[in-house]
């Protein structure tokens, strides 16, 4: 029974595959020619939403959207108290690209360890790509 309880707590407190220690986690996508910037931009911020990531700062005019702190995204779908994502949305200033980036935050000891998560930036490039992409 110990034993067992002891692999659970582990694995609850294990790092998400998903997460990268270090910068990076930043991908670009060139959008569609024939979208208006403001539909673009509704909808990234929907998609977003739709993901589960609450907007926390958006600012149209200058192309950019960053998020609430994610507890839920990781492998298992719960809340953990220990791992965070967040995304930060921004459209070159020609309105001919969007920079996403997934930043991700593992706690370790009372230390957030920064990264990204690479299935954030994955399943948000596809998605994005196939709403606003070229």
């Amino acid at each position: 029974m110990v034993l067992v309880l002891g692999m659970t707590v582990l694995g609850c407190s294990s790092t998400p595959r998903s997460f990268q220690r270090g910068s990076g986690g930043e991908t670009t996508l060139l959008l569609r020619q024939d979208l208006d910037f403001d539909q673009a931009f509704r909808e990234v911020a929907f998609l977003l939403n739709r993901h589960g990531f609450e907007s926390e700062t958006i600012q149209p005019e200058v192309g950019y959207i960053r998020t609430r702190w994610n507890f839920t995204w990781n492998d298992t779908g719960r809340t953990l108290k220990a791992y965070r994502v967040r995304i930060i949305c921004n459209f070159n200033p020609s309105r001919t690209q969007l920079i996403i980036k997934a930043e991700a935050e593992y706690l370790e000891r009372s230390n957030w360890i920064q990264g990204f998560d690479t299935r954030a930036i994955e399943t948000l490039r596809t998605d994005l790509n196939n709403v606003v992409g070229n």
